[in-house]
């Protein structure tokens, strides 16, 4: 029976470590970080630990999502104001950005997985930035549909903000995730493998 299921239990073994580590983080994240994530504030378990730089990246994030949609025609409406941004129609809202919209949790539960799962340490120094580089991108174009699709139909929020767009967020942390196993950590299991025949046969031979 084990034999039997031996070649499904191998093939599920990354992808098992994968959803233990994200569940880890995720839950780990929530318990660490107190309060709403929808506050002007960050605590950690009760205390205020809001950065100086808090309110210019938010400032930089809604800069950055206003000029992703003005590459876009017929987006000469737009409003920007500090941290909030909506298109001058009727009825529209405005979008604020807050901590919570930075991408710190994504970020850190991806930095997570990726420095506790399997790897080489010194791909991690480099492959863990481009990551957060890329969600980074993703998050600013995330912000730029919101308000994109809102214009004229802001019911559409709750269902963009917290519904497909999030889980996009979480598929490409998923993605990273199988690019660092198919490519890196197998790929350097697969050249230890062929190193360590390589060294016997030589010494095979020597003897």
């Amino acid at each position: 029976m084990n034999e039997k299921f031996k070649p499904l239990l191998l093939f599920l073994k990354p992808y098992i470590g994968f959803l233990f580590l994200l569940f880890f983080f995720h839950f780990a994240w929530k318990i660490a970080i107190d309060g709403d994530m929808d506050s002007e504030y960050i605590y950690l378990f009760g205390k205020d630990i809001t950065p100086s730089w808090f309110g210019a990246s938010c400032r930089g994030l809604t800069q950055a999502a206003a000029w992703f949609i003005h590459l876009f025609p017929n987006t000469q409406d737009l409003l920007v104001e500090a941290t909030r941004l909506k298109f001058d129609t009727k009825d529209n809202i405005w979008i604020g950005i807050i901590w919570g919209c930075l991408g710190f949790k994504q970020m850190s539960i991806y930095a997570g997985i990726i420095l506790f799962y399997w790897g080489p340490l010194l791909k991690k120094l480099w492959y863990i930035p481009l990551g957060c580089f890329i969600l980074t991108g993703y998050n600013v174009i995330r912000i730029a549909t919101i308000v994109w699709l809102t214009n004229g139909h802001p019911q559409r929020f709750e269902s963009l903000h917290d519904g497909i767009l999030r889980y996009i967020y979480y598929t490409i942390v998923f993605i990273l995730w199988v690019v660092w196993n198919e490519l890196i950590v197998r790929n350097n299991y697969t050249y230890a493998i062929r190193s360590n025949k390589n060294s016997k046969s030589a010494e095979n031979h020597a003897d």
